[in-house]
């Protein structure tokens, strides 16, 4: 993988929970995020997403609890002694029954994350087992020569398996091919417990192409691991780039100013007239050391540029 690829990566389809995701088969209850309607197992085209699955059993305890209800109210007419006490069954059926259908559909969302949490439950095992298939799967691909497709794979797996292998084997087929602004990236997701120098590699191409991507957990791990990136071969230039993204946001500069500090004077022009921009209109307030060296850097290397007057 010395070679990086020129590619064009598929749009990432981000789901406000990572379980819609998720699909099993009806026929078989293989679980899986990277079918699409045959399973992979059996073979059918039985797949349907594992919310629908819940919503389908919580439908149907909601027939038989309303079933239960007919019975009874049909129970009760059936044995009534008088046209009274049929016409009395026949209104508090109904009114239980209207009851039942409005606490049902008001309860419906909780209902269904309850029902989704027991199948996860229940099917722990089988849902394990489905995602290291996908997985198997996504390294079969790779072994065949595809690298595009295993990243996407692997990129799908990850919405539901957070482990830093999975996080560092796709960090390894991102720095195999040409990243551009325009690709579909992503940063937080792949951010490990550890340290690791890929990783690190990484957060510093992303500071010179998508500096957007680099948020509060970047510059956190940034800073906590800044010594061990400092002996890596570009460690520096790592660090310039990531504390230049830092100032993207005055947020940044004010949660992080002593790693903008220790890098102002190697910032590009650029991005330290940002810097020195952002402090002048806060004439300075909050900034303390970093309003002081961002003065010096300004006057030893700026003083006579014309876009700093």
């Amino acid at each position: 993988m010395k070679k990086k690829l020129p590619v064009v990566l598929a749009p990432y389809i981000k789901t406000r929970n990572s379980y819609e995701k998720l699909k099993i088969c009806s026929s078989c209850n293989h679980f899986t995020v990277l079918g699409d309607v045959r399973c992979p197992i059996c073979g059918k085209q039985t797949l349907r997403h594992v919310e629908r699955r819940a919503q389908s059993l919580l439908n149907r305890s909601f027939l038989i609890s309303r079933a239960a209800v007919l019975v009874i109210a049909a129970a009760g007419i059936a044995f009534s002694d008088s046209s009274l006490h049929t016409a009395l069954m026949v209104v508090a059926g109904t009114a239980l029954l209207a009851l039942l259908w409005t606490l049902q559909r008001r309860w419906t969302p909780a209902l269904l994350h309850s029902k989704l949490e027991k199948i996860f439950k229940t099917e722990a095992h089988r849902l394990v087992a489905g995602l290291t298939h996908d997985r198997d799967m996504a390294i079969e691909v790779f072994q065949s020569g595809d690298r595009l497709r295993t990243y996407e794979m692997l990129r799908e797996i990850g919405a539901l398996v957070q482990t830093d292998q999975l996080r560092l084997e796709q960090i390894l087929l991102l720095q195999s091919f040409v990243l551009r602004k325009d690709m579909d990236l992503m940063l937080e997701p792949l951010l490990m417990n550890e340290f690791n120098t890929d990783l690190a590699e990484y957060m510093g191409e992303l500071a010179k192409i998508r500096r957007d991507l680099l948020k509060e957990n970047a510059f956190r791990y940034a800073t906590l691991h800044e010594s061990r990136i400092l002996r890596m071969e570009h460690g520096e230039s790592i660090m310039i780039g990531i504390a230049g993204a830092a100032i993207r946001l005055k947020r940044y500069i004010t949660l992080y100013p002593y790693l903008i500090m220790r890098y102002a004077d190697k910032l590009p022009k650029e991005r330290f007239l940002r810097l020195y921009r952002m402090i002048k209109q806060s004439q300075g307030t909050g900034f303390g050391p970093l309003h002081e060296e961002v003065m010096r850097v300004k006057e030893e290397k700026y003083k006579w540029d014309e876009d700093f007057r």
